[in-house]
């Protein structure tokens, strides 16, 4: 099918608990609809990836990219498989395995870097771009002074290793989401949206625009960079409100805001 003319998508782990077989994505796909999504990142979902795609077609939902561990990215031959299934040329790590983040050292993030180099030049020649979505950790400071991120993108392929920066998570790790949106210019496609509320027991997830994250800044760096598609990510529910709600009421505030 074609891409729809919106730039608004809405990731499927939100909604995992929801998405467990077939009947369930029917109904949670349907809900999505109703809301006004056109696209999605198919993440969190255990079923076959003929499955999703037939679900996705008879909702007429595009899948704008997908979220894959570090074993799925270096079993390639399944992986493109896959990626031709759902009709999608976008994938990205989901997060760091723990055996590489658990005490980041040069030996082991190097080790980390060479194979994804590797894994991604193979996906590039097939068709398939292959990001990496970060989470707060990875702005530990190397004894060199850069962030573990910075360290990555500096190090890493940029024809052939893409971005899926998760504006949250920037936040949380001290980053500035504008900036890193810039820093990453020309190897972003896909960007998580998800934002950050300070609550009285800590940080939680919260709705688009509903936190404390700057959305101006943050869509003009978007806007200028040529980022496509934001795809909305909320982890967990908002205490007191469930996570469909949620999902409307992120879809509209980003329409709100001008997003097509």
């Amino acid at each position: 099918m074609a891409l729809p003319d919106t730039q608004i998508a809405v990731t499927l782990f939100n909604l995992r608990e929801y998405c467990q077989t077939e009947s369930d994505l029917d109904r949670t796909l349907d809900k999505l609809c109703g809301i006004g999504y056109q696209a999605v990142q198919v993440s969190g979902v255990p079923l076959d990836a003929k499955i999703i795609r037939k679900q996705l077609d008879s909702h007429n939902l595009a899948c704008i990219a997908t979220h894959e561990n570090f074993a799925s990215m270096c079993d390639t031959d399944r992986l493109i498989e896959r990626m031709k299934t759902l009709n999608c040329d976008f994938a990205a790590m989901g997060s760091m395995p723990v055996e590489y983040n658990s005490c980041i050292h040069y030996p082991r993030l190097d080790e980390f870097i060479r194979i994804v180099n590797e894994k991604c030049a193979i996906l590039k020649a097939a068709g398939i771009r292959f990001g990496y979505h970060n989470h707060d950790f990875e702005f530990m400071h190397l004894d060199n002074g850069q962030t573990v991120l910075d360290y990555f993108y500096e190090k890493t392929d940029p024809k052939c290793v893409f971005a899926e920066l998760d504006v949250h998570w920037v936040t949380r790790g001290g980053g500035s989401p504008a900036t890193w949106i810039r820093k990453v210019a020309g190897r972003m496609s896909v960007i998580h949206f998800k934002d950050f509320a300070r609550m009285a027991d800590g940080p939680h997830f919260c709705e688009i625009g509903e936190g404390n994250l700057d959305w101006p800044e943050i869509l003009k760096a978007c806007r200028e960079t040529g980022v496509r598609w934001y795809s909305i990510e909320q982890d967990r529910e908002v205490p007191g409100r469930g996570i469909f709600e949620s999902m409307k009421i992120s879809f509209n505030n980003l329409k709100a805001m001008g997003v097509k």
